[in-house]
C-alpha cells in the first residue's frame, strides 16, 4: 500500500531502453495534483450548494417528485463545476499546497 509521502508509480526508460517502475515525472504529478485538488474543489461546491438549497415541506401536488429530487443532483454537480471553472474561490490552490505538502514537496514540485 502506498503512503501519501510516495509518489505514484509509472513506467519509466532507463538509458538502455528497457522498462522499470520508476517515479511519475514532476510535471505530470504536479498535472494530477492539479487535477484532484480541482476535482474536490468541484465537489466540495456542489456539497455546499446541495445544503444551501432550503428544504421543500410542500404537500400534494406541489411535493418535490422524485424524479426533480434524482435531477436535483445533477444541477448541485453543474454548478459545482462552474462555481470552480475559474479558479476564483482559490480553494483548489490550497488544497493543491496541502497535498505537495504530504507528499513531501515544496509549491513549486519536487522533493525538499
Amino acid at each position: 500500500m502506498k503512503t501519501m509521502s510516495q509518489p505514484l508509480v509509472s513506467v519509466t526508460t532507463l538509458q538502455s531502453g528497457a522498462p522499470v517502475a520508476g517515479r511519475v515525472s514532476p510535471a505530470a504529478n504536479d498535472a494530477r495534483l492539479r487535477a484532484v485538488a480541482k476535482q474536490f474543489e468541484a465537489t466540495f461546491m456542489s456539497e455546499m450548494f446541495r445544503l444551501a438549497r432550503p428544504p421543500s415541506h410542500a404537500a400534494g401536488p406541489f411535493a418535490q417528485s422524485n424524479a426533480e429530487k434524482s435531477w436535483q443532483i445533477f444541477m448541485d454537480q453543474a454548478l459545482g463545476e462552474a462555481a470552480t471553472a475559474n479558479d476564483r474561490s482559490g480553494l483548489a490552490g490550497e488544497i493543491e499546497k496541502a497535498l505537495r505538502t504530504a507528499q513531501g514537496q515544496s509549491s513549486s514540485g519536487g522533493k525538499r
